[in-house]
């Protein structure tokens, strides 16, 4: 977040709503002004395209100078050949940076922002996120301090979630870190990651105002009710002296993708020292297989395919995990998932474009390798619902029936 937004902020907020929710990027609203509107409206409109303008071309020129160099010339008295790597490799990042966050906020105010859930283990995907910006890391001196905190134990109970986007949230408090950072320790246990950061110096005040504004763009809908993009002005005091690089909206994005996850992001802040709590929500439960089969339904509707769910009983004397992995082992796609549904004695299998059919016999396939008889119910989408409450219990209705037949 840029420093100051909440200047910015306010004033939209005090404009009339039918004007705020006009604010779209490259719109002209039908409504006619106020002057004071009027100029607001023109303020926010050049400031973003000059923001935006900004924050590409000025990476871009550094990476175009960079080859320019490395193809044939001539390099500044003091600079060697990685020098000038680093250059177009840091200019490069920071450009992919500011589209990657212009791709975000434009589909979060589309409304096409989704979450296709699955059983994921958080601490896999933190540790890829911060592979991939080591070299950054290292720059800055954290690689060493980063890696020795997140290689302790820590607990790998399944979480439900979107692992591009879960990646996404990890890769923006990267940034931030790089940003902002002198020091970082990262903490992951059963569904939550701690980031642990010690700002520069200097760095409270800029940081209260970057969590406040995206606090309450995420609370109270000030972001949706107008542009997203309203999120990354900066006061007009701060239009040219671009107190910080990069669009902002970082900690936004990041409130925003917890929220289709139904999970928390929080902070607390002593002096320097920051954590960034993100908290996600566990499978274990029947509430967790119906937000699976949403999530599995929203993609059937928007999307060609088909779901099929099939809920598995625990035979006697046999616990609810080993079944679970025994299935595990003999699935095939990386979309084929398993949940453990303890609480109900149950397994259940998701399946991505799988005819009814064809799970009775993966079923049947897998139960042979057990040379245990295995009682299971099937429910098709859409075939027999779109609905994941119908499909759960037109699947435990036929499990039902699987059992008193035996």
């Amino acid at each position: 977040m840029k420093a100051g937004l909440s200047n910015s902020g306010s004033k939209i907020r005090r404009i009339s709503k039918n004007i705020s929710r006009s604010f779209a990027v490259g719109h002209r609203p039908a409504t006619e002004f106020s002057p004071t509107d009027e100029k607001l409206f023109r303020a926010f409109q050049s400031n973003l395209l000059s923001l935006i303008s900004h924050e590409l071309k000025t990476p871009l020129m550094g990476v175009l100078n960079a080859l320019a160099l490395l193809d044939g010339g001539e390099i500044p008295q003091g600079f060697t050949t990685p020098d000038v790597v680093s250059m177009a490799r840091r200019n490069a990042q920071r450009l992919n940076n500011a589209l990657s966050a212009l791709l975000d906020l434009a589909a979060i105010e589309s409304g096409s922002w989704h979450a296709r859930l699955r059983e994921l283990e958080l601490a896999k995907l933190v540790l890829a996120q911060v592979k991939t910006v080591e070299p950054q890391l290292r720059d800055k001196g954290l690689a060493t301090k980063i890696n020795e905190a997140i290689t302790g134990e820590y607990q790998i109970t399944p979480i439900l979630g979107d692992a591009q986007k879960i990646s996404r949230a990890i890769e923006l408090i990267l940034q931030i870190v790089l940003a902002r950072a002198e020091s970082l320790k990262v903490r992951i246990t059963s569904g939550r990651v701690e980031f642990c950061l010690g700002l520069s110096s200097g760095g409270e005040r800029s940081w209260d105002e970057a969590w406040s504004q995206a606090k309450a763009g995420y609370e109270s809908g000030v972001a949706s009710s107008g542009s997203l993009f309203s999120g990354v002005l900066q006061p007009e005091s701060s239009f040219l002296s671009r107190l910080e690089e990069g669009l902002g909206g970082e900690l936004l994005i990041v409130h925003e993708i917890m929220r289709i996850h139904e999970g928390k992001v929080n902070q607390r802040r002593n002096g320097k020292n920051v954590k960034l709590t993100l908290e996600f929500q566990h499978l274990s439960s029947e509430e967790g297989l119906q937000k699976v089969l949403k999530s599995r339904a929203y993609m059937v509707s928007n999307e060609l395919g088909s779901v099929a769910l099939a809920l598995i009983d625990v035979p006697a004397n046999m616990r609810t995990e080993h079944l679970s992995t025994a299935f595990k082992k003999k699935l095939f796609r990386t979309t084929d998932a398993v949940y453990p549904l303890p609480s109900m004695g149950l397994v259940a299998i998701v399946l991505d474009d799988c005819k009814a059919e064809d799970v009775q016999m993966i079923v049947k396939r897998i139960s042979g390798g057990l040379k245990r008889r295995i009682c299971f119910g099937v429910a098709h989408c859409p075939v027999d619902s779109m609905d994941p409450a119908d499909l759960t219990k037109l699947a435990q209705r036929r499990l039902m029936n699987s059992l008193n037949s035996g």
